[in-house]
C-alpha cells in the first residue's frame, strides 16, 4: 500500500509530459506483446512528450559529445544508404524511422533521472507483466487455450499471447536480464529469492516455446548471474548446488519425456548444423543460413560502400547465384550479414565498433571482479539482439529493434549516473 501511495504522490508532483513518459516506459513490455499499434502509440507518446520537455526546459543527461556524434553518424549512413538503395522508398521508410527508438532511449534516461523511485516501480511492473504472460502461457499448455482463447502454434510450440508470431521466448529472454539488472540495483547488488523462483517458472516455458536460440540465451544469462552472485553462492554452496541441479534437470526432464517433441528438436538441430547428414560437415547453423551468409557477401561485393539498402536483401538475393538455390528470404537471419549486405562498409564498420565495446564490457565482467556491475545485465539483453553469431530476426523490424534497444535505457542511465557519481 505504501508503494502505491508513494507512486501517487510522485505522479502528482510531475507534469503531464513526465507522467506520459513514465507510463509509456512502464507499459512498454505490454506494448511489445500487444502488437505494433500499441507499441507505436506508447513510443510516439513518450517521444512527443520528451520533445515538448526539451523545448520548454533544460534537459541534462550528463552525456558526452562522442555519443551524440556517433548517433548522428549512424543516422547519416542509414540515410545515404537509403537514398542510394535499389528501393529508396522502402529503405528510407525503415531506416529514418530508427530515429524514434533513439528518442525513446533518451526519453527513458531523462525519466529515470527525474523520477525518484522510477526504477522500483518499473521493476514491479515488469515483474508482474512477465509473471502474467508466463502464467498465461502455462494455461495454454495445460488447457489448450490461454486466457485470451489463443491456441498453441501447431502441436509443438507454446506462444501465449503472441499467437502465430511465435515471439514469447524472444520477449521473455530480453525482459529477464532487464529485470535482473533492476533487481540487483534495488536490492543492493543481491538477487532475491523471489527472482530465483521466477527463473524456475520461466525456464520451462522458454523450452516449451521451441525457440532454440532463446533457450541458449537463457543459459548464458544464468551463467552471467552465477558469476555475478558467486560470493553469495560460496556462502550458501549447498543451497545453490541444489538449485543448480534442479535447473539442469528441467531440460533433462523435457528430453526424457519428449514434451512437445523436445528430443526430436534437439536431434533435428544437430542434424541441421551438419547440413542434413549425420556425418556431414559443420555448417553455419544450417545449409540455409550458410547460403544466406554467402549471398550477403556477394551482395556486399556489388555495393561495398553503402550496401544495397535497408530491407532490400529480399530483392538483391534474386540476382545472386550460388550452389544452394534456396538463398532468398526476407533477410539473411543474421545481424552481421544483414548489415554487411544492406548498409555496406561504413555501416558494418560502425557495427563492429559498437560490438567491440559491448564484447569488451562482457569479457571484463567475466574476468575482473571490479567490473562486475549490475548494469551488465542490461547490456547482455542488448547483446542478444546485436550479436553477430547466432541466427536472428530482421534488424530493422520495428518490434525486433524496439525490444532489442529497450535495455539501453537502463544501461546508459546506470553508466552515465555512475560516471557522474549520481548513483
Amino acid at each position: 500500500m505504501d508503494l502505491i501511495k508513494n507512486l501517487r504522490l510522485e505522479i502528482s508532483q510531475k507534469n503531464i509530459y513526465q507522467n506520459t513518459i513514465f507510463f509509456s516506459l512502464m507499459l512498454a513490455p505490454i506494448g511489445f506483446a500487444a502488437g505494433p499499434v500499441v507499441m507505436e502509440i506508447l513510443i510516439f507518446s513518450a517521444n512527443l512528450s520528451f520533445v515538448f520537455l526539451v523545448g520548454t526546459r533544460k534537459v541534462n543527461f550528463y552525456s558526452t559529445k562522442k555519443v551524440v556524434v556517433f548517433l548522428i553518424l549512424f543516422l547519416a549512413i542509414i540515410f545515404i544508404s537509403s537514398l542510394l538503395s535499389i528501393n529508396p522508398i522502402v529503405s528510407l521508410k525503415s531506416g529514418v524511422l530508427c530515429f524514434r527508438f533513439i528518442i525513446f532511449i533518451l526519453a527513458g534516461i531523462y525519466l529515470l533521472n527525474n523520477f525518484k523511485s522510477g526504477r522500483k516501480y518499473l521493476f514491479y511492473s515488469y515483474f508482474f507483466i512477465i509473471l502474467f504472460f508466463t502464467t498465461d502461457a502455462y494455461i495454454q499448455f495445460f488447457f489448450g487455450k490461454d486466457l485470451f482463447l489463443i491456441e498453441p502454434v501447431g502441436e509443438s510450440r507454446i506462444s501465449g499471447v503472441f499467437g502465430d508470431e511465435k515471439k514469447l521466448g524472444s520477449f521473455l529472454i530480453r525482459l529477464i536480464p532487464v529485470l535482473l539488472g533492476l533487481s540487483a540495483t534495488l536490492s543492493k547488488n543481491k538477487i532475491t529469492l523471489t527472482f530465483c523462483l521466477l527463473i524456475f517458472l520461466v525456464f520451462p516455458m522458454i523450452l516449451l516455446t521451441g525457440e532454440r536460440i532463446t533457450a541458449l540465451f537463457f543459459l548464458i544469462t544464468i551463467f552471467f548471474l552465477s558469476i555475478y552472485s558467486w560470493s553469495t553462492i560460496t556462502l550458501h554452496i549447498k543451497t545453490y548446488a541444489l538449485l543448480f541441479c534442479l535447473l539442469i534437470s528441467i531440460p533433462v526432464f523435457f528430453y526424457n519425456f519428449n514434451l512437445l517433441n523436445f528430443n526430436d528438436k534437439v536431434q533435428n538441430t544437430i542434424l541441421q548444423i551438419k547440413g542434413g547428414e549425420k556425418n556431414g560437415k559443420i555448417k553455419f547453423w544450417s545449409i540455409e543460413h550458410q547460403a544466406f551468409a554467402q549471398t550477403s557477401i556477394e551482395i556486399f561485393k556489388k555495393n561495398k560502400l553503402f550496401g544495397s539498402g535497408i530491407k532490400t536483401y529480399r530483392i538483391s538475393c534474386k540476382q545472386i547465384k550460388i550452389d544452394y538455390k534456396k538463398n532468398c528470404s526476407t533477410h539473411p537471419h543474421n545481424i552481421f550479414f544483414q548489415l554487411l549486405s544492406e548498409i555496406g562498409f561504413f555501416g558494418i564498420a560502425l557495427y563492429l565498433i559498437v560490438l567491440f565495446f559491448v564484447t569488451k564490457e562482457l569479457l571484463f565482467f567475466l574476468l575482473y571482479k571490479t567490473k562486475r556491475d549490475p548494469s551488465i545485465f542490461f547490456l547482455l539483453s542488448f547483446f542478444f539482439y546485436f550479436n553477430p553469431i547466432f541466427p536472428s530476426g530482421q534488424f530493422f523490424n520495428n518490434w525486433y529493434m524496439g525490444v532489442g534497444t529497450f535495455p539501453l535505457i537502463f544501461y546508459f542511465y546506470s553508466k552515465i549516473n555512475k560516471k557522474n557519481n549520481l548513483i
